[in-house]
């Protein structure tokens, strides 16, 4: 007899529901028995009938969830390159919009799911794809000599990158179809917070049979904050105005004048302010041995409140650890630091304390900025490594149970083709027909793109097998947690690849090329494969045909690997030559990781404290990666995030448990009141994405066109 893992018991009042065929939609018997296995059969049996009787698949009602998926592919990118994660709130948006328009349960559904697709295309070329970049035209990861370590001329096209993501996505997605059957059905994973959205649903139900005053109240509201987000950033941010060479921290280096925004204009002679934080004059960092601050930004704070208190500490206690003891450390022992240059009369190790002479940020940074760069970022990198593959294999027992439920798969058991209706779910035939085509078309592709044909087929090997692989860890943990280790089993791929390629003999800089390309790609196929559970465990409940879901999935890979790999372009040239204010943790992890890699002159010494500082974290907090990305962020912005996640707690503790006793609210109704403040933070974070992508267009345009 089979054992589970997940499965819950069934009621009495459910298990006689279901034997009378008395099951209604959203009816209490539904909610009461989630996850117990045997209601998720019953309804997968029913909605193989039912599913047929009513149209679902409406062109105009998916391309307007594809519209919106394709502009938070920016946002996302925008805001993961910010602040080091994705909040991905485009799901919100269709949901609200299709309650606003009485749209069908199943409708909004497979609308979201397009979405989702179009948007988590976007994720390999946030967290890895910026490192190539980084590498060819950031001064911060030279080789010895001051030489780049890729050349310009080897940053691969656009049109390589997008076909290969594309091809790569659509074999995430239909690997989902395995692991659906197992653990949406037979097994289901309890998936952390799906209920909140199954109740959106039971609204969508009740709302296309009558008035959806509700969902246009949620959109004004949505629509209020983003506005105000986004006319707080423009007065912040947008460079509307010319500087003045006599200001407190004036641009001196360059020859034309540079355009501020009218914030900083207001507040040129003042040292306690620059480009959006309140902070320390920089001069009093050689007194204080680090540098205080608090960034001015909506999508922080909001970032902050979707992480609760407990994330946003973690990641805080990251950037105290740094700013608090690796940096005042680093100073006051003058820590020797390498500083790589063309003239090697310059070239060579120098204390941190002894490099900046004086304290203008645009001429020449400070002791503390050098400390944090040179020495707690490859601190960071190591946690981040450290923390991520102890957090992998903490996870091995879910390598042999997914093993296990995959080689237990009766394929023949059940018939997903109904005669004279169509398929009910996406046939596992092409699943081995996309793998040959993934080994194909992305070998061929590769050498047709001039890299050499050994290393090409071996990378499209790798992504095969290893993007299997992965996505069944990634699956299970998105639907144990709600969360993905994208990163952590990057860099798994990345070192695979880099010894891979090593071996055949590769030139090294074609090498990390191909090595950040290939764990770009794999990156989005991985995130695709494990994102659209959700979709796909909401469907279950609302009696969405699967096959429709995934043809929505399908459709919005495309456009989204176009727009993500264009959009992951224009940020990436303009994070490497030093025009956008961009943290991008994990993209500086990977280009610092790559440059000890290929014989830059790494700091290993840091790199290894670092390991061991991750595995300790992850042991004791589970949570070593989000550690490690607190080393690398400014302590102004994991401030200004803490901030977010403790006003959450003391808002739950306060106001939201309290209320909800005395007035005796249900389930449904606390769940509302939260979704409200999710609405208000979604417009906080697109109202300063929205207008950072704005800016960012305008500063990086002119790096790529020369003008």
């Amino acid at each position: 007899m089979r054992s589970f893992a997940y499965r819950r018991d069934l009621t009495a009042r459910g298990i006689e529901s279901i034997e009378k065929d008395q099951i209604q939609p959203y009816d209490i018997d539904i909610y009461a028995n989630f996850n117990t296995g045997v209601l998720e059969q019953y309804l997968d049996e029913k909605y193989r009938v039912t599913s047929f009787r009513k149209k679902q698949w409406f062109w105009k009602k998916v391309l307007i969830g594809l519209i919106i998926g394709m502009l938070f592919t920016v946002i996302n990118q925008y805001v993961g390159l910010r602040i080091g994660m994705i909040v991905g709130g485009n799901w919100y948006i269709v949901y609200l919009l299709g309650l606003a328009l009485k749209w069908k349960p199943e409708e909004i559904n497979i609308s979201s799911g397009c979405s989702t697709a179009a948007s988590a295309t976007c994720t390999g070329f946030v967290f890895t794809y910026p490192a190539i970049f980084l590498l060819a035209y950031h001064t911060g990861y030279l080789g010895k000599g001051g030489v780049p370590l890729i050349a310009e001329s080897s940053i691969p096209p656009l049109s390589l990158a997008i076909t290969a993501t594309i091809i790569a996505g659509f074999l995430g997605v239909l690997y989902f179809t395995i692991f659906r059957r197992i653990w949406l059905i037979e097994d289901p994973l309890p998936m952390p917070g799906f209920e909140g959205t199954v109740k959106m649903m039971d609204m969508s139900y009740d709302i296309s049979r009558g008035a959806p005053g509700k969902a246009m109240q949620t959109l004004k509201k949505f629509a209020k904050w983003f506005g105000i987000s986004f006319i707080f950033e423009f007065i912040k941010d947008f460079p509307l105005l010319p500087a003045e060479k006599v200001a407190a921290y004036a641009d001196n280096t360059v020859e034309v004048v540079p355009r501020i925004s009218l914030f900083d204009k207001l507040l040129l002679h003042n040292k306690w302010y620059l480009k959006g934080e309140v902070m320390q004059p920089y001069e009093t960092d050689l007194y204080t041995f680090t540098h205080l601050g608090l960034a001015l930004s909506p999508m922080m704070f909001a970032s902050g409140w979707f992480m609760r208190f407990r994330s946003s500490f973690i990641l805080a206690c990251g950037s105290f650890l740094a700013w608090f003891v690796i940096v005042p450390l680093a100073i006051y022992f003058q820590v020797p630091v390498f500083i790589p240059s063309a003239d090697p009369l310059f070239e060579g190790y120098y204390a941190v304390s002894n490099i900046a002479l004086f304290f203008n940020p645009y001429e020449c940074v400070t002791p503390a900025a050098v400390a944090h760069s040179k020495v707690a970022i490859p601190i960071g990198i190591g946690v981040i490594l450290g923390g991520g593959i102890t957090a992998i294999l903490k996870m091995s027992h879910i390598f042999k149970t997914a093993g296990q439920d995959i080689l237990k798969m009766k394929g023949g058991e059940k018939k997903d083709f109904i005669k004279g209706k169509g398929w009910y779910e996406w046939p596992y035939s092409h699943i081995p027909l996309l793998m040959i085509i993934t080994f194909l078309g992305i070998g061929t592709l590769f050498t047709l793109y001039g890299y050499s044909a050994l290393p090409s087929f071996a990378l499209s090997i790798v992504l095969v097998i290893v993007t299997l692989f992965i996505s069944a860890i990634a699956v299970k943990t998105m639907g144990e947690i709600r969360s993905t280790p994208v990163s952590a089993c990057s860099f798994i791929t990345l070192l695979l690849l880099v010894g891979i390629f090593t071996a055949f003999g590769v030139d090294p800089k074609i090498t990390i090329v191909m090595a950040l390309l290939g764990t770009s790609v794999f990156g989005s196929a991985v995130t695709l494969s494990s994102d659209i559970i959700y979709d796909f465990k909401v469907g279950m409940y609302c009696g969405t045909r699967p096959y429709n879901l995934m043809k929505g999935e399908l459709l919005g890979v495309i456009p989204g690997a176009i727009i993500a790999v264009t959009a992951a372009t224009i940020f990436s040239i303009g994070l490497a030559k030093g025009a956008l204010p961009l943290i991008a943790p994990q993209a500086k992890a990977f280009a610092g990781f790559s440059q000890a890699l290929m014989g830059g002159v790494a700091p290993w010494n840091f790199i290894i404290l670092g390991i061991f500082i991750g595995v300790f974290a992850e042991l004791i907090t589970g949570m070593g990666t989000s550690f490690g990305l607190g080393l690398y962020f400014p302590l102004p912005v994991s401030i200004t995030i803490l901030l977010g996640g403790i006003m959450r707690h003391i808002w739950e503790k306060k106001w939201l448990e309290p209320k909800a006793k005395a007035e005796k609210w249900d389930e449904r109704t606390k769940t509302l009141k939260l979704i409200d403040t999710y609405i208000i933070c979604i417009g906080l974070i697109v109202g300063e994405a929205i207008l950072g992508t704005i800016v960012a267009i305008y500063f990086v345009l002119p790096l790529i066109t020369g003008g």
